[in-house]
């Protein structure tokens, strides 16, 4: 990874990030922490990073997103009961967006799956656009600054202190966070409303005996 990287550099991790970003299942996270190490070693350009980093980003998220727009409800129609997303599951998540959407946005970067159907997901429920892009553009600074910046600030630190010893155990904390994630997000769109309706909780009117 870090050899194409270093030969292919920023248009590389654009690229990764861009896609992963529609939906194609690519480490761009890794891809960014990598090159957040790079930088702070003096092989690329800290400022270029971010900058190729938070542009793929974008730019895939809005393609998803019109991706979603124009497709999205054709294919949930089609293929969603074959991955448990029926009628009344995919009523639950446009319930959802439509109270939280920008708050889905703003987290869905720093989840796994969810980082990937975005865009797609906010298209399909066609959430405003211009809403959309705010808080994808609040989202993918965010998380452009964690992982890049963060990589550069601290990477060498911590390849110091981990120097010697074995990496699964962050490998095994870092799948247990993106579990969390993906079990918290899963419950979150799909979770039954506990409080009945005003309807049901009137209970039905009694029936009037005719005399």
């Amino acid at each position: 990874m870090n050899g194409y990287l270093s030969q292919y550099g920023y248009g590389f991790l654009f690229v990764v990030v861009l896609f992963e970003s529609t939906g194609i299942p690519l480490p761009g996270e890794s891809i960014l922490v990598a090159s957040g190490m790079l930088a702070g070693e003096g092989t690329l350009n800290i400022w270029l990073v971010l900058l190729a980093a938070f542009s793929g980003s974008i730019v895939g998220d809005n393609l998803g997103y019109l991706v979603g727009r124009r497709y999205g409800r054709k294919i949930v129609v089609r293929w969603g009961s074959h991955f448990g997303l029926g009628e009344k599951r995919f009523a639950m998540v446009e319930d959802r967006f439509k109270n939280y959407g920008f708050a889905v946005v703003l987290v869905a970067r720093f989840v796994i799956i969810l980082r990937q159907l975005n865009g797609f997901v906010a298209g399909t429920m066609r959430m405003s656009w211009p809403i959309f892009l705010f808080y994808n553009v609040i989202s993918a600074a965010l998380w452009t600054a964690a992982y890049g910046a963060g990589a550069y600030l601290f990477g060498s630190a911590f390849r110091h202190v981990f120097e010697g010893y074995s990496t699964w155990p962050l490998y095994v904390v870092a799948g247990l966070i993106c579990l969390v994630g993906v079990i918290g997000t899963y419950k979150f769109l799909f979770a039954e409303d506990s409080e009945p309706d005003a309807d049901d909780a009137a209970g039905d009117p009694p029936v009037r005996s005719e005399s």
